[in-house]
């Protein structure tokens, strides 16, 4: 509780509820007023509590939630859905807007500007998708200059479930001074906007040609994004009632012959399969979705050729503590990474804080090898450690 890690309190409750044990009496008052705060540890400190403690939530009533009469899924007061685990506050925050989406918004709007972290920006913005009006788009605009790539993507999806906006203007404007049309289809056009050398743009200026990578993209794929933004078909005709194929959401729901696809033995390939379709906020809300073993193979599975953030945001929607295969899989990926200018020979603390502990003290060695800088990460290991040495049954001494 003084580090005020989730993860590692909820590990202490899952390793005190399999030793069948429950918390020191002493603990109960501290224990319930952190579950107060944090709604997203009730589920695990409940089960800690015992007798004493669900006599004790009776005594006052912030406490109610621990005494057993009312169930744990309670609706959580909209200014306490940011301390709900990743998982659950998407979900929140789009039931409360579905009841009152002027409410809501002018919430969402006041967080967005305030929040430092990029994971709750994201969060956010993709709770707009409930009721989804105009009244948003300004917000949306403004998303598409965060820092955050997750958080531009998410902005960049929903302004365009909006349809006639800003951004579709200024996407069609670029489009039509920067290309023409020919007997083959489409073209650049000389002395316009895409033959010219870049200057400085915004993101919000950008997105109609994709994220920005580093230089000017290729003529003939620019005639692909023009083509799905402007809805054209191969021969640069505008369609009559129908989208452009690449303008879709992901392959068509078929096997390669033509057939539909039939479903599979096991959900593991369905799971890599939607995880490599999908991106953003849509692909971290199905991975948080899916059991713990199938998520953690999803992950392993498409992670290849992830950088480090993307990484670091997609394993901390993983149940902790992960499996040794996993963990074992994930620590070799980040080893494989070059670290971020900001944590350089710092571990990885998803990694250490919700990996397989057993298997991570076996590794110490390659650990500091490979990030030797020494942090809260390594000493938050080491008391995973002694957490779970200290709920191993004693060993019997032979005679």
């Amino acid at each position: 509780m003084s580090l005020d890690d989730e993860v590692l309190l909820t590990e202490w409750c899952a390793l005190a509820k399999a030793g069948n044990v429950v918390a020191e009496h002493r603990m109960l008052p501290a224990l319930l007023a952190l579950g107060t705060a944090r709604p997203g540890l009730r589920a695990a400190v409940v089960e800690v509590l015992g007798t004493r403690g669900r006599w004790l939530a009776n005594t006052r009533p912030g406490w109610s939630w621990a005494s057993g009469a009312a169930p744990l899924v309670d609706e959580v007061p909209l200014d306490e859905i940011l301390d709900l685990p990743s998982a659950q506050r998407v979900r929140a925050l789009r039931r409360k807007r579905k009841a009152d989406p002027a409410a809501v918004g002018a919430f969402i709007a006041e967080e967005f500007a305030a929040s430092p972290r990029s994971t709750d920006r994201q969060v956010l913005v993709s709770a707009l998708e409930t009721g989804l009006n105009g009244q948003d788009e300004r917000l949306l605009e403004a998303a598409l200059d965060d820092k955050a790539a997750a958080v531009h993507d998410e902005a960049l999806r929903l302004l365009r479930k909006l349809g006639r906006t800003r951004l579709a203007a200024r996407a069609a404007h670029r489009l039509r001074h920067g290309l023409r049309l020919t007997a083959d289809g489409l073209d650049v056009r000389p002395g316009e906007l895409w033959t010219a050398r870049p200057i400085r743009r915004s993101c919000a200026t950008s997105c109609a040609t994709g994220p920005r990578r580093g230089g000017r993209a290729h003529p003939g794929r620019r005639r692909e994004r023009a083509a799905v933004v402007l809805d054209l078909d191969a021969q640069g005709r505008r369609r009559q009632g129908g989208r452009h194929p690449a303008a879709g959401r992901g392959p068509p729901r078929c096997s390669g012959s033509g057939r539909p696809a039939r479903r599979r033995a096991g959900p593991r390939p369905w799971a890599v399969a939607a995880a490599e379709t999908l991106t953003g906020m849509e692909q971290l809300e199905m991975l948080a979705a899916l059991p713990a073993e199938v998520a953690e193979q999803a992950v392993v599975a498409v992670s290849k050729n992830w950088h480090y953030d993307l990484l670091d945001h997609a394993c901390s929607q993983l149940p902790a503590p992960w499996s040794p295969e996993t963990t074992r899989a994930l620590l070799h990926r980040y080893a494989a990474l070059p670290d971020p200018r900001w944590r350089s020979g710092r571990p990885p603390n998803v990694l250490l804080a919700r990996g397989d502990a057993d298997l991570l003290g076996a590794s110490w060695e390659a650990l500091t090898r490979r990030w030797p800088e020494s942090s809260l990460e390594l000493e938050v290991l080491g008391l995973r450690i002694r957490l779970r040495e200290s709920f191993a049954p004693p060993t019997q001494e032979v005679p």
